[in-house]
């Protein structure tokens, strides 16, 4: 009886269970969406940006990106931070922790990130030509900005632009100059954000060499301003007028100008130059031509003795070398020099041991004194002086060589030396300063073609043999005499002859001068002109202004071949008939403030019917 009883309430129980197992799965039946996911992780990424692989949104779907955790600072965010697929940008060496959380319905999913960047890494790479030795040429891997940093001496460094301006040391990509056979580390730094990094290169230089001073000049591989021997050295640079010839006296910015130590002949006229280059005695030691003219240079150094093998120097037109060292007379082998204009004040002593001057030009300069033994320059065969306040020493009546001669005495009462004419070779010598006399040696100057003084008050002495000079072509004299001496007639070869001053007589030998073709004698208060005159065949040109002539000689009608007449401003009262044999040459005469009757000017325009006749000027 109790079995039976037991069984159906069992029955009832598992009966129950199976009920209640019905009604607590029946809420399954509800689908909801699937998990969102944030993607995988991404570890290690080389760039600083990544893109997230979030499930794509569906409809009624929203997402959004946060950061839960890593650096985060201007340059950490998303591109689209409610984009499931977005670009997320960070920081390198940084890990970070993303949020993705999703929203449907009022219901939220989460999902975890993990990202992380490998750090920040820079390099330096280098290239340079091959002839560079002591330069190089480098490149940083840059990233927001950076900087370089070099350890040791070196000369310079030039960041090469890119568009911007920047510090020099800024710039990734830049050019070291460095110093011959030396060692330096240079230190690229670049930063992303607050990161940085670093990248070392050590550079050992070599010696400077001559295409790197070309390159440093802007003239490398032009051969318009170079020029080299076989063996591949630089022999000559010409930079006329030139800008970058500036380079050349800055030796502490720009020492590979001393690997040009094979140079014979610089030339830099016309440049921007303010000093007299460093490098030039320095280093330039086989130069035998160096040009330095129209630059501004103030000086001379004093080590200028050092270009031994200097032949030729021409600095002319500066503004003022002042005193010229006395290392100066250790340029042994100089042959040419030209120092015209350029505000020299003194020549030392030791300008006398110049042996070997061929020539010198020393014009427009003013100093005191010649040095006393000037006349050891044997060798020397032209001299255009300065001006000098005392006349010249002496010596110079030794320069046995001297063929053309001038300078100017500005003190009073200027002297030759009384044995002046021992200079046998001089065939030109121009005179300007107060002589009053000539030595009595100087008619022995017998190759003398070219002679003239002027700017004094005039000549009281000449000497009584000058006719011995029968070279002489041309003659300016500036005199105060009343006659020249006879001899003056045995100038035989005189072709051009200027007297200014005072002298009222010529001497009656002046027909002796057979070759003159042109004479003057402007103011000289000349009373007469010699018979004689109407001797000189070759007679072209007569100029003689301003005197005290009261009549012209008859024989003037002997020039046939005269073409110009000037004798303006005398005292002539008639004119000679014989004047109707220059009708058919001589094409101007001028007459004007002389004290002729008109009857005179009517004679003479009858004498003279094809002349151009000046009767008044203004002032007469």
């Amino acid at each position: 009886m109790k079995r039976t009883f037991l069984l159906p309430i069992f029955f009832l129980f598992i009966a129950s269970l199976y009920s209640c197992q019905e009604i607590e799965e029946k809420p399954n039946d509800i689908k909801l969406p699937p998990p969102s996911h944030g993607g995988k992780d991404v570890l290690d990424v080389e760039d600083f940006s990544v893109r997230l692989t979030a499930d794509s949104l569906k409809p009624n779907e929203q997402g959004k990106w946060t950061i839960l955790s890593g650096l985060i600072e201007d340059k950490v965010y998303f591109s689209d931070e409610s984009d499931p697929k977005t670009f997320f940008h960070g920081m390198p060496g940084e890990e970070y922790l993303l949020l993705w959380e999703l929203w449907k319905n009022s219901k939220k999913i989460e999902d975890t990130v993990k990202v992380s960047f490998t750090p920040l890494e820079t390099e330096i790479t280098e290239s340079k030509a091959d002839f560079h030795q002591t330069r190089i040429e480098l490149h940083g891997k840059e990233y927001d900005r950076g900087k370089w940093t070099i350890l040791g001496d070196y000369k310079n460094l030039v960041g090469m632009s890119t568009g911007t301006y920047k510090p020099e040391d800024e710039y990734p990509n830049i050019k070291v100059y460095g110093l011959e056979n030396a060692t330096i580390k240079i230190i690229w730094t670049t930063w992303y954000g607050s990161k940085s990094a670093s990248d070392t290169l050590e550079f050992t230089s070599g010696e400077y060499q001559q295409r790197e001073a070309l390159e440093s000049l802007g003239i490398l591989d032009d051969h318009y301003y170079y020029k080299e021997n076989e063996n591949g050295d630089v022999i000559e640079i010409t930079m006329l007028g030139v800008g970058r010839a500036w380079i050349f006296e800055d030796l502490e910015r720009f020492p590979e100008l001393q690997a040009l130590k094979h140079l014979k002949r610089l030339i830099l006229p016309g440049n921007p130059l303010y000093k007299f280059p460093e490098v030039i005695t320095k280093s330039y030691h086989k130069l035998t031509y160096l040009n330095l003219s129209h630059n501004k240079i103030q000086n001379l150094p004093d080590d200028i003795g050092n270009l031994k093998e200097l032949d030729t120097l021409v600095i002319n037109t500066v503004p003022n070398l002042g005193k010229i060292p006395e290392s100066f007379g250790n340029l042994k082998k100089l042959k040419y020099l030209d120092l015209v204009d350029a505000g020299i004040t003194h020549l030392p002593e030791s300008f006398s041991e110049l042996t070997s001057l061929d020539y010198v030009d020393l014009n427009l300069n003013t100093i005191e004194k010649l040095p006393e033994n000037i006349g050891n320059l044997k060798n020397l065969r032209t001299f255009r002086g300065p001006y000098l306040s005392k006349s010249i020493p002496n010596s110079f009546s030794d320069l046995s060589a001297l063929e053309f001669c001038f300078f100017r005495v500005n003190g009073p009462n200027a002297i030759l030396p009384e044995d002046f004419g021992k200079l046998t070779q001089l065939h030109t010598l121009w005179l300007t300063g107060d002589y009053q006399r000539l030595p009595e040696s100087f008619s022995n100057l017998s190759n003398l073609k070219d002679f003239s003084v002027g700017n004094t008050s005039g000549l009281r002495e000449v000497p009584q043999n000058f006719g011995n000079l029968k070279q002489l072509e041309r003659l300016n004299l500036t005199v105060k005499l009343t006659t020249l001496p006879e001899s003056f007639g045995n100038l035989s070869n005189l072709k051009f002859f200027i007297l200014s001053g005072e002298i009222h007589y010529l001497p009656q030998s002046f027909g002796g001068l057979k070759n003159l073709e042109g004479f003057g004698a402007n103011g000289c208060k000349l009373k007469e002109l010699p018979e004689s005159i109407g001797q000189l065949s070759k007679l072209k040109e007569i100029m003689m202004v301003y005197n005290h002539l009261t009549e012209i000689p008859a024989s003037i009608g002997n020039l046939t071949q005269l073409h110009t007449l000037v004798l303006g401003r005398n005292r002539i009262t008639k004119f000679p008939d014989s004047m109707a044999n220059l009708a058919n040459t001589l094409k101007f005469l001028a007459i004007n403030g002389n004290n002729y009757p008109p009857s005179e000017v009517e004679k003479v325009r009858a004498l003279l019917p094809n002349t151009e006749i000046i009767t008044y000027l203004e002032g007469d």
